[in-house]
């Protein structure tokens, strides 16, 4: 069996539910997929996603949002006009805020980067880069990256623009240019399936996958379930 056939029997082992869903991520609001708050909350808890469990910082997030002393924060036009003490002390309540100088300071400068170019909305910046994943990418990493720390990275824009498509109503174009987010498990699977040696860095796993699909059905990022949880299951079932 090649690795592409490797690959196309892993999605099949997932959707058949042969590869269990270890932890429920993304705990959220019920809000319209359309609604501004929706793409908020898709968008700067996100911005702090690094260096810490998944499952936690959602959490943290929908109890933050839930507590009406804290769901300003999910307003870049409030953010903007509060002391960056309160933001803080508020970002931390409930834990969403883990490094305290830092997480503070991304969440402040994202919502200042909202509120100055994209009238508080995430929407805006989807649509001046006209829903296309290159030119939206563009945006945050190269045209305004100093308003968009950390979620400018390889590792978080990507996976922002993936959780966008799950999570709410975005209609964007060029969807396999959505790269494989390659944290640790995604790298772990990624040696075990034979796509790269354990020396790989980020980079060279975003850019093997990007080259071993390219032509087929098979889309980068939509791996990104399938190979987190099948890391976490020890590799089980064996492809």
């Amino acid at each position: 069996m090649n690795t592409l056939d490797r690959i196309r029997t892993l999605k099949k082992h997932f959707e058949e539910e042969k590869i269990p869903t270890l932890a429920v991520h993304e705990v959220h609001p019920e809000l319209d997929k359309n609604d501004r708050l929706n793409y908020i909350y898709f968008t700067l808890p996100v911005s702090i996603n690094f260096q810490r469990s998944s499952p936690a910082m959602w959490a943290a997030a929908f109890n933050t949002y839930n507590d009406p002393e804290t769901n300003y924060l999910f307003y870049p036009e409030k953010v903007v006009d509060t002391s960056r003490d309160k933001v803080q002390s508020d970002l931390i309540k409930h834990k969403l805020g883990l490094q305290k100088n830092k997480h503070t300071d991304i969440w402040i400068a994202i919502s200042k980067g909202l509120n100055k170019h994209f009238k508080n909305d995430p929407r805006e910046l989807i649509k001046a880069g006209n829903n296309d994943v290159e030119e939206i990418l563009k945006l945050i990493r190269v045209d305004l990256k100093d308003d968009f720390p950390f979620l400018r990275g390889l590792k978080l824009s990507n996976y922002w623009l993936y959780i966008l498509t799950k999570f709410t109503d975005v209609k964007l174009t060029s969807l396999n240019k959505i790269s494989i987010i390659p944290d640790t498990h995604i790298i772990q699977s990624t040696v075990k399936l034979g796509i790269c040696d354990d020396k790989a860095d980020a980079q060279d796993v975003v850019d093997e996958w990007f080259k071993l699909v390219e032509g087929t059905e098979i889309v980068p990022v939509e791996m990104h379930s399938i190979l987190w949880n099948w890391s976490r299951n020890n590799f089980l079932p064996e492809v």
